[in-house]
This record gives C-alpha cells, sequence and structure tokens, in this order.
C-alpha cells in the first residue's frame, strides 16, 4: 500500500465523466492506497465544480462529495511549519516550473 497525495485534479476528474481522466482518477480513489489531500485542495475543488453558468455540479452535490472526500482521504491542514517545510524543500530541490510543451 501506497500514501499518496490526492491532488484537486484528480478529484475534478473523479466526477467529470467526459474527461480522459476519469476512469484511472476514480480507480485511484477506490484504491487500497492510503490517500491524502489538503484543505487548499477541497476548496479549489469546490469552487471548479461549482463556476460558470453550467457548472459541473449543484453547489449540495459537491458539498455532499467534500463530505465523501473526507471519509477515504486524510485532511492535512497548513501549520505554522508549513511554510519552512515548503522553504526547506524548495532550497533542497530547487525545482522549476513545468515548461511548455
Amino acid at each position: 500500500m501506497n500514501r499518496l497525495l490526492i491532488d484537486t485534479n484528480i478529484l475534478v476528474y473523479a466526477k467529470d465523466a467526459s474527461s480522459v481522466f476519469h476512469q484511472v482518477s476514480t480507480t485511484l480513489l477506490k484504491s487500497d492506497n492510503q490517500l491524502f489531500t489538503t484543505s487548499k485542495n477541497l476548496t479549489e475543488y469546490y469552487a471548479v465544480v461549482t463556476k460558470g453558468e453550467n457548472p459541473l455540479l449543484h453547489p449540495a452535490e459537491a458539498l455532499q462529495d467534500l463530505i465523501d472526500f473526507s471519509s477515504i482521504c486524510t485532511i492535512l491542514f497548513p501549520t505554522e511549519t508549513s511554510t519552512q517545510l515548503l522553504s526547506q524543500f524548495v532550497s533542497k530541490h530547487l525545482p522549476k516550473r513545468i515548461k511548455d510543451s
């Protein structure tokens, strides 16, 4: 079993049956892996799936999803050391933006 951090995109793809990533995202969320996501990812998910004139989900459905995600994922919240950990990670790995193909 692996410990996986689930990004907002995985959550959205799992709800968007028209996405080419729908099946793999759904499978991942139903796997035996230990899943984690962040409070920020949940906020972003709600904003994405309820935005616009033709939202992917009604706000009540999106709220239910947040409850469902909370039952399958451990929710990580920022702490006072979050910025310090980010700084240490960046200092060690010096990541760069993803280049456009």
